[in-house]
């Protein structure tokens, strides 16, 4: 874990400023919904999910010496490289399911399996809703009832000078909300927790005041369309609870008063400050686990934002019964040419560890 730590905290200084070279390409790595602590079916027998997820974090290093496609987007032909960085949007635990581990041991066992794999470049998080519900309780009973460990690691790895040595016990959600950016080829990398909820809409209008118009890319754990039960209970004390159902994963009071419902009001909300911010470019997120590059319009229409969906190791709709399907995400931006090229890197064709180019989807900043 001071590997790590130590690693973010020493470049992040240098993100504070506009990294712009001449013909450079930018590349970096997306994943997200690790879920430590479950098993699957994977090359023939039943394994842990840190089996799975350091077979993925290989196929990361071998990028390094792989080609991209010849598909007309940034960096087409090229090769990768070492990434400039590597982005997971949460879910590193997961304990919601029947004699799956703690959170402590599936935090400590990422750690290990990340620091092992040797790509020794920045690592950036923002937590997922089973890291927090984690955290702050659950509607069924948990044992022990929480254990904060990877929502506290993850706060404690944000490289925005604030985070400290927060430990599980002392953790509190409300006051340690992973929420972070840095400036790099004049664009602004956004990491904004769970989903961009009041605080985390406030925080930034001030983060961007003073941007002038420079592009803002964001990475969340929720889809736009986030679902009724991570937002606050409107019912009763507002507090989670097992007939109601809400997880208060999200400061936004549920416009539904039913977790089957869809709380649209809240995602028309999202829609309008999007549209207050046209300089918002592209989102990024995990939890509905399949690859999918989209355009959400919002419940109104009124906007056209690139969102780029990821597939999980252990839990993705579809590859969790192929594993041929397994995929990250691998992202060039060209900041010349203002285009930013998202691909779909199959990572486990042919039941073992290789590279195959998915779909491809290439947008405008």
């Amino acid at each position: 874990m001071k590997r790590v730590l130590l690693l973010i905290i020493w470049v992040f200084p240098c993100f504070c400023l506009s990294w712009a070279e001449d013909g450079k390409i930018l590349n970096f790595i997306y994943c997200s919904d690790l879920h430590y602590g479950l098993e699957r079916e994977f090359r023939g027998k039943e394994v842990p999910s840190d089996s799975v997820c350091r077979e993925m974090f290989r196929t990361f290093r071998m990028l390094c010496t792989t080609s991209l496609p010849e598909d007309g987007g940034a960096g087409a032909g090229e090769i990768f490289g070492m990434p400039d960085f590597v982005v997971c949007t949460g879910d590193i635990a997961n304990r919601m399911e029947d004699g799956v581990q703690s959170a402590s041991v599936s935090w400590s066992s990422f750690l290990q399996d990340w620091d092992s794999c040797g790509l020794n470049v920045p690592l950036y998080l923002v937590p997922g809703n089973h890291d927090i519900s984690n955290a702050v309780g659950y509607p069924e009973r948990l044992s022990p009832e929480r254990d904060a460990a990877s929502a506290a690691g993850i706060y404690n790895l944000a490289p925005d000078g604030k985070a400290g040595d927060v430990s599980p016990s002392t953790f509190d959600y409300v006051r340690h909300q992973t929420r972070y950016s840095f400036v790099r080829d004049s664009i602004r990398f956004v990491f904004i927790g769970m989903w961009p909820d009041a605080p985390m809409r406030e925080w930034f209008r001030k983060e961007t005041a003073g941007d002038s118009g420079i592009v803002s890319i964001i990475f969340t754990h929720d889809p736009p369309e986030a679902d009724a039960k991570h937002f606050t209970n409107p019912c009763g004390n507002h507090g989670i609870n097992s007939r109601d159902r809400f997880e208060n994963l999200l400061a936004d009071t549920c416009t539904v008063k039913s977790v089957g419902m869809e709380p649209v009001e809240n995602w028309r909300v999202l829609e309008d400050f999007i549209r207050s911010n046209p300089e918002i470019k592209a989102y990024f997120h995990g939890d509905k686990n399949y690859n999918e590059f989209y355009v959400w319009h919002g419940p109104g229409e009124s906007i056209a934002l690139p969102v780029f969906r990821v597939d999980s190791p252990m839990k993705g709709e579809y590859s969790s019964l192929d594993e041929t399907l397994l995929s990250f995400i691998v992202v060039s931006i060209d900041p010349e040419k203002h285009l930013l090229t998202a691909r779909e890197c199959l990572w486990n064709s042919s039941s073992r560890t290789g590279i195959r180019w998915g779909e491809t989807r290439t947008v405008e900043l």
